[in-house]
């Protein structure tokens, strides 16, 4: 489940490297503006999933494109995921159920074929 979370945590900063060109250069923006050195960071040096997909409303907008079901049962998993996981679960001494492990794969496999 921790790795899993990793796979949304480079799938969203691939979109943000997408929607925001300039990110594909590494280095700091110097200069730049505060909003451009937040993404910067955001892409960089965080493993924050609630702000990285805050900064991508196109997914929401591509998601909206389902039917209605399917396009909130997606976008309410991928906020759940987003909500709940934390690069510190690895130090957590709360251990999942295999039907929990279970679930939350499922999920992160359903997802990564939106995040493509």
């Amino acid at each position: 489940m921790y790795l899993g979370g990793f796979v949304i945590e480079c799938l969203l900063k691939a979109r943000l490297m997408e929607t925001f060109g300039w990110l594909q250069n590494a280095s700091f923006p110097h200069g730049r503006s505060r909003t451009h050195q937040y993404l910067w960071s955001l892409c960089y040096r965080s493993h924050d999933l609630d702000a990285i997909l805050a900064k991508l409303p196109e997914l929401q907008q591509r998601l909206s494109q389902l039917g209605q079901r399917e396009s909130n049962r997606i976008l309410q998993s991928l906020k759940s995921i987003c909500a709940h996981w934390t690069i510190f679960a690895r130090y957590s001494p709360y251990g999942a159920d295999i039907t929990e492990a279970r679930q939350f794969l499922a999920q992160i496999k359903e997802l990564k074929t939106w995040l493509r």
